[in-house]
């Protein structure tokens, strides 16, 4: 149906984040999901301009603007987890000073000493030690290091280089936890209860990750770019903040990669850093950002009943409902977040077809699923999808295959990630 060209070769090293974590700035804060930069030079060099406007509906820690904006290009892009937002806001930025990161770091140190009492009192039960609990995420050693270095970044007056410290604090979290992220969650480590990390140690890793990374790489800069891409980026729903904040045939390129159809909720990967740093305060305001998320995950029963018209689609969700009785469901929601997790691509295709210009081009990152044995053809579905917006579909590069779950490995195979390369 839609023509396959093999870039298994070509993309298959550069589709992960994580050939970015020794990368200047990108760096800054171990981000999971995503591509390398690299996947973004690519694209440039085979655009072979630079006079560009593009759009990242789905910025993450920032990686395409970043990209980008280094490329002297303007992007605008959207994020709506907060701890996101921040962390591509904060490498972003480029009027950092090496004297003054080095000076707040001093007041950090300064001030973290004098703090006698903090208050570990949370909405989330596990979040930290005290008497009765048979679980925690945090020791009290390192959840008073930890707020400690939180209180002294919060009475930094210049909100800059608070932004800056609370991310290089937001890197080390999860380090210094009992917690790890395993696939789709966060698991205690082995022999979680045995860690008896001090609170002088806590402080000499941020002191590191601040002094390592972050002073290098503000020192290394060889120029700074006269685009501002951080001025750019939304703390929005790319579903309705496409339409509000971008001109309509204004965009030339689009890169993006949107949250996989795998049952994940991302917001549960960056859980740990959203409560601690203030992000969500309680249970209710973490249900209002997972409902602001792609309904890619199951972690909300959607109630939503609404469709699209997809041949395609439908034949999808009709064999899902046959195999769903057949196998037993994990989860009655499964075929819901399915339905409407294509709802939600449509209307991202829909504003994005608007701000394209004529010729303008997109290269959707996306992978097929599969649940109850059966193969959702997320690649051919979304591009069906496009087509009816009026894109055409110029090719379907094959980027990866990745693993499926163990009980789907027998029927399916991998799973194939793929760049859906579409014009206007």
């Amino acid at each position: 149906m839609y023509k396959y060209t093999d870039y298994l070769d070509t993309y298959g090293r550069i589709m992960q984040f994580n050939k970015n974590k020794t990368v200047p700035f990108h760096r800054w804060y171990p981000f999971v999901e995503g591509y390398s930069r690299e996947f973004i030079q690519s694209i440039l060099n085979e655009i072979g301009k630079k006079d560009l406007v593009c759009l990242e509906p789905f910025s993450g820690s920032g990686t395409t603007a970043l990209e980008l904006q280094n490329s002297g290009i303007d992007c605008f892009s959207f994020e709506v987890n907060p701890l996101m937002y921040l962390v591509a806001r904060v490498k972003l930025e480029n009027r950092y000073s090496t004297e003054c990161v080095n000076s707040w770091l001093d007041f950090i140190n300064i001030n973290r000493s004098t703090v006698d009492v903090v208050d570990l009192t949370s909405e989330f039960q596990t979040l930290y030690q005290s008497e009765g609990k048979e679980k925690w995420n945090y020791n009290i050693e390192v959840a008073t290091a930890v707020q400690k270095l939180h209180y002294a970044i919060k009475n930094i007056s210049d909100e800059l280089y608070q932004e800056l410290f609370t991310v290089a604090l937001a890197a080390i979290l999860l380090d210094v936890s009992n917690l790890y992220r395993n696939g789709k969650c966060l698991s205690y480590k082995k022999e979680w209860k045995e860690r008896k990390l001090t609170e002088t140690e806590v402080f000499e890793k941020f002191d590191q990750k601040v002094r390592s990374e972050l002073i290098v790489d503000i020192q290394n800069a060889l120029c700074r770019s006269k685009v501002d891409n951080k001025q750019k980026l939304f703390n929005l729903d790319s579903r309705t903040g496409i339409d509000e904040k971008i001109e309509d045939n204004s965009i030339d390129l689009v890169i993006t990669s949107p949250p996989y159809l795998n049952s994940r909720d991302y917001t549960d990967t960056y859980m740990l850093e959203l409560k601690t740093l203030g992000f969500t305060r309680n249970c209710e305001e973490i249900r209002h950002l997972r409902e602001q998320t792609l309904r890619s995950h199951v972690q909300i029963k959607w109630e939503d009943k609404a469709c699209i018209d997809n041949e395609f689609l439908r034949e999808t969700l009709d064999n899902l409902e046959i195999a769903a009785k057949a196998a037993g469901s994990w989860n009655d929601s499964i075929i819901d977040m399915v339905r409407l997790y294509f709802v939600d691509m449509q209307q991202i295709f829909k504003a994005m077809y608007k701000k394209l210009k004529e010729g303008g081009r997109c290269y959707f990152n996306v992978s097929n699923s599969a649940y109850f044995n059966e193969l959702i053809n997320t690649l051919e579905i979304c591009s069906s999808i496009a087509e009816k917006e009026g894109y055409t579909v110029r090719e379907i590069r094959k980027a990866r295959n990745l693993k499926t779950s163990p009980q789907q490995k027998k029927s399916i195979g991998s799973l194939l990630e793929g760049v859906i390369v579409l014009e206007k």
